[in-house]
């Protein structure tokens, strides 16, 4: 029962990934100039945005929808990090929350997520490949997807997409503080089948702080991640459960 068990789980984290997939295919990204756009590093309260960059002597973009482009292409994500995050997702009469705990490394992804049952799913990322396991296994499935990432393993949005999209696609764009985290902001219009995404992210950090989609109007996800902690994870997390290290080839 236990072994059946565990393969129904990772038949679930594959389909999973597969579903992801498809729900983010949008979400890949080209490498554009970043035009020499300075962002602000701290916000004066609620002041003209303009008189508190002018009062710190930076360079400071006024964020609209024609200039969120290059200003996100100023950004780059850190190379370390550690960080605990949440996807919820909305149905009609219910909900669900997924909270994991990330830990990145150059091109290696660490996440921990517990389930319902108690136990916690491990899974390491490295490039297109995921090696998963549960609990203290000392065994692993490893799962590998056409155009799979870590952003999808995580189930999160990927802001990058908003430098590829038309301009007229964007509904609004601006600066915005989100629990004390000075953000860029941007909200796309509705596609064709109804669905819109909103993005919050750190300008300090590069990392996506909060993301939302609504399907007409009604929200059916939203992501969260909690302070971010940039010192280098331990190098025993990037390892697979029997302490190997993982050479993807």
């Amino acid at each position: 029962m236990r072994l059946s068990k565990r393969k129904m789980s990772y038949s679930i984290v594959g389909i999973s990934i597969v579903l992801m997939l498809l729900v983010l295919v949008l979400a890949q990204s080209g490498l554009h100039e970043s035009g020499g756009i300075v962002l602000p590093a701290e916000q004066v309260d609620t002041g003209d945005a303009e008189d508190a960059g002018a009062s710190e002597g930076l360079d400071v973009v006024q964020i609209t929808p024609d200039t969120v482009q290059p200003a996100i292409n100023t950004l780059s994500r850190p190379v370390t990090y550690t960080r605990t995050q949440s996807v919820e997702t909305f149905w009609s009469g219910g909900s669900g929350t997924s909270v994991s705990q990330v830990s990145v490394s150059g091109g290696r992804t660490r996440i921990d997520t517990p389930l319902p049952d108690g136990s916690i799913c491990h899974m390491l990322v490295i490039g297109g490949n995921a090696a998963v396991w549960y609990d203290d296994e000392t065994t692993w499935t490893v799962l590998t997807a056409e155009q799979f990432t870590a952003d999808i393993a995580q189930r999160m949005l990927t802001y990058e997409t908003v430098r590829d999209l038309p301009v007229s696609d964007i509904a609004e764009a601006n600066y915005q503080e989100l629990e004390g985290v000075n953000c860029i902001y941007v909200a796309t219009h509705a596609d064709a089948d109804g669905y819109a995404s909103s993005y919050w992210v750190s300008v300090s950090s590069g990392l996506l702080k909060q993301a939302e989609r609504r399907c007409n109007g009604e929200l059916v996800y939203r992501f969260t991640a909690e302070d971010t902690n940039l010192a280098a994870p331990e190098e025993e997390l990037f390892l697979l459960p029997d302490g190997s290290v993982w050479n993807v080839s």
